[in-house]
């Protein structure tokens, strides 16, 4: 009994001491885990004791990560569709470029259009204030017209091409009727009294007004019926052309004068018009006289049905080529007093004619369009057909470059006009 007390006693001074020497070892362990989480976050090395804190905390910690992450990315998914990349001229979204490219090209497209504008404004803007002190008013607006119309890039869409080529005929030939109003300009004051004006030059300045009205038709035809144009240029455009047709028919008055000077020569022989340079009228075959005769009536009835037509339905292309006939008709008239033809539409008004054929022609097309809009615009094609027609006959039977050159600026017009009307159609 004593044995077992003693065995007792000294079990329980074990057990004391055993339980006093781990306090340390616990202590040290415990450090040990501390010290490894610090080491990791200070990047210093942290022992062994890592082993123990991870044990206890490495589920916590994993599961803390992992949440963190999750929510990071939760975070960066919400923000993606407003955050943008930044590029010259461009603001593109991430949710863009994950969606495809189409919105993007849109997106470009549109930039690019509206930079487009406003450098045309801008410049545009910029050089009628370098030709506000311009002293011929006339001829810096002309400037500034074919400038705008000649560079106005993607703002008037699939018109931009055919809008840029017209600006550099009409360029071309006003510089060329320039230099025709300048030799008028400069014909001595002894030469005008004795034979008149310049008829050569005035020629010449009718012929470049009729080709330029022609190519302003056009303009006008594609601006009204540009679909994909920039609204604001195209306004800016429609003013623009209206100067450049202004112009011209400054330029066909002043050659209508000109022939109109008959000089002291002219008035002794009746007031013929000579050819320049000829000293007598050059002699013209049977069916020379015909055709200039012809086709001066012939225009005037093209001109006389489209403004009736265009009165009763209020068509614009009715009215803006009526304007146009009445430019070939001047240009004819000129041929006429030229070559001195009498002229048959003289003294006739609005539907009266000379010619039998050409009178219940005129009234037979004045029923027809009368009856619809759809009908009228088959008369215009009628007509332009029928004018087509009659000009390659009247070509056929002449050599003289003048007449031709007329001629082939009216079959140029009426091309023009028979696409018009059969696009109205259409």
């Amino acid at each position: 009994m004593t044995m077992i007390r003693k065995v007792s006693a000294i079990l329980v001074l074990l057990f004391l001491i055993l339980s006093v020497m781990s306090l340390p070892v616990m202590a040290a362990g415990g450090n040990g885990g501390s010290s490894g989480s610090e080491g990791a976050g200070s990047g210093e090395p942290g022992g062994d004791g890592n082993g123990g804190s991870s044990a206890g905390n490495g589920a916590g910690t994993q599961t803390s990560q992992a949440g963190s992450q999750a929510q990071a990315t939760q975070e960066t998914q919400e923000r993606t569709p407003q955050e943008t990349v930044e590029q010259p001229g461009v603001r593109i979204t991430l949710q863009d470029q994950t969606q495809g490219r189409t919105g993007v090209e849109t997106t470009e497209a549109d930039i690019i259009r509206q930079r487009d504008r406003d450098t045309f404004f801008r410049q545009v803007s910029l050089l009628e204030q370098n030709l506000s002190q311009d002293q011929d008013r006339v001829q810096a607006q002309v400037d500034v017209a074919l400038y705008a119309l000649s560079s106005t890039g993607n703002v008037t869409g699939r018109a931009g091409p055919e809008l840029t080529r017209l600006a550099g005929e009409i360029n071309t030939t006003y510089s060329d009727a320039l230099r025709a109003e300048q030799q008028i300009t400069n014909r001595s004051a002894f030469m005008r009294m004795l034979i008149g004006g310049d008829q050569e030059a005035a020629g010449l300045l009718i012929q470049y007004a009729d080709q330029n009205q022609q190519r302003i038709q056009q303009m006008e035809q594609l601006l009204a019926n540009c679909s994909d144009c920039d609204p604001q240029v195209r306004m800016l455009l429609v003013d623009q052309v209206q100067a450049l047709s202004q112009e011209q028919n400054r330029l066909l008055t002043l050659g209508q004068q000109e022939q109109g000077d008959r000089g002291l020569f002219g008035w002794l022989s009746g007031g013929s018009r000579l050819p320049a340079g000829t000293g007598q009228a050059a002699a013209l075959t049977a069916d020379e006289k015909y055709w200039l005769t012809y086709m001066r009536e012939e225009e005037k009835l093209a001109r006389d049905v489209y403004l009736s037509l265009g009165s009763t339905w209020n068509i614009p292309i009715f009215s803006n080529i009526a304007q146009s006939e009445q430019v070939h008709m001047d240009s004819m008239k000129t041929l006429l007093d030229r070559y001195g033809l009498p002229d048959p539409v003289a003294g006739k008004a609005q539907g009266e004619f000379t010619d039998p054929v050409l009178q219940k022609l005129h009234d037979d097309l004045i029923a027809q369009g009368s009856v619809s809009s759809v009908e009228a615009l088959k008369v215009g094609v009628l007509i332009e057909e029928t004018d087509i027609r009659d000009l390659n006959k009247a070509i056929a039977t002449t050599q003289k470059k003048d007449i031709r050159t007329a001629y082939n600026n009216l079959l140029q017009g009426s091309m023009n006009h028979l696409n018009a009307f059969e696009a109205n159609l259409a």
